[in-house]
């Protein structure tokens, strides 16, 4: 069976298929990007929304999009995004596990901690009555016990687990919590900045200084993660928090994106004048073009505003 990422430090555990055509029906909708919470019927944002088979697409405001697209390899999608109604939370999961079970990691992952972080929540740390790390700490946790919970039933699959990265904004700063080498890029004026660190075994070598990043990129252990939401040794989630000023960009991208583009590349576009939506989808359709050969999946946010440069030429 052919797993598409590895736990290094995997026991090599049997996962559950939870109802298979029942839960992916539902997850799906969720882990593919649709801003509501699971249980609840709730209409699709306003803005744009679009479901093809190799690809989903919602941008409830020009200044919010989130896309995840299959790739011109695999053939179906592991990776999966969430936008909150408000526009606030935002998460990015990449799974892993080969077959569906990745597919269904990344999904539960997204719904646990999608559903951890409350509107009543929210409230208490718009209030400032409590800090917003314990919360996406708690929101981390929430979508680890999920998957473990899932991946000790009966039925088996290889491992099971995913890479999760959340951003919340507040006010003008921007807090992330994170495992594994999903990414959060924040634009800041000409900088362009990542501001987690992959938990991976060539992200611990150019954090070390003994890869560049351009090298982990193509190195042959690329693939390897040291964390990831549902391995049984535990995780040790990262948080970052900075501010964000006027005109600022952030962008959750999977490894389909930054393993396929180099981030000078990344950078250019995510520079352009336009909406998120046209933004995030050249994202995307220029790691089509350079192979395609993961699942791709972008989150891009920023206000509408003109940076001095023109949207860029389509390329298919």
């Amino acid at each position: 069976m052919h797993c598409k990422r590895q736990c290094v430090n995997s026991v090599g555990r049997t996962v559950a298929m939870i109802g298979p055509k029942a839960i992916l029906r539902i997850i799906r909708e969720m882990g593919s990007g649709r801003s509501r919470k699971v249980g609840e019927d709730e209409p699709e944002p306003s803005g744009y929304s679009e479901t093809t088979p190799r690809r989903k697409v919602v941008a409830p405001t020009d200044q919010l999009c989130g896309i995840t697209d299959v790739g011109r390899v695999r053939e179906h999608n592991e990776d999966g995004f969430y936008l909150s109604e408000d526009g606030r939370l935002l998460l990015v999961a990449d799974g892993m596990g080969g077959h569906e079970a990745g597919e269904i990691a990344s999904a539960l992952a997204i719904e646990a901690a999608a559903q951890f972080v409350t509107a009543e929540r929210r409230k208490v740390i718009d209030a400032g009555i409590q800090p917003v790390e314990p919360l996406l700490m708690g929101a981390l946790d929430a979508a680890h016990n999920k998957v473990i919970e899932a991946s000790i039933t009966p039925q088996g699959h290889c491992d099971m687990g995913s890479a999760l990265v959340l951003a919340y904004l507040k006010s003008d700063r921007l807090y992330t919590c994170h495992v594994g080498d999903v990414r959060c890029y924040v634009l800041s004026g000409a900088t362009f900045q990542q501001i987690t660190r992959d938990h991976s075994v060539v992200g611990a070598l150019v954090q070390s200084g003994q890869l560049t990043p351009e090298e982990a990129r193509v190195h042959p252990k690329k693939n390897e993660i040291l964390q990831a939401i549902g391995m049984p040794s535990g995780v040790v989630p990262e948080v970052n928090t900075r501010p964000l000023a006027n005109g600022d960009r952030v962008l959750l991208c999977s490894d389909g994106l930054w393993e396929a583009l180099p981030e000078a590349e990344i950078q250019s576009i995510v520079e352009w004048e336009g909406t998120m939506r046209q933004l995030a989808t050249q994202l995307v359709d220029r790691a089509n073009y350079a192979g395609g050969f993961d699942n791709i999946t972008v989150v891009l946010y920023g206000p509408h505003c003109s940076r001095g440069y023109s949207t860029p030429r389509h390329t298919s």
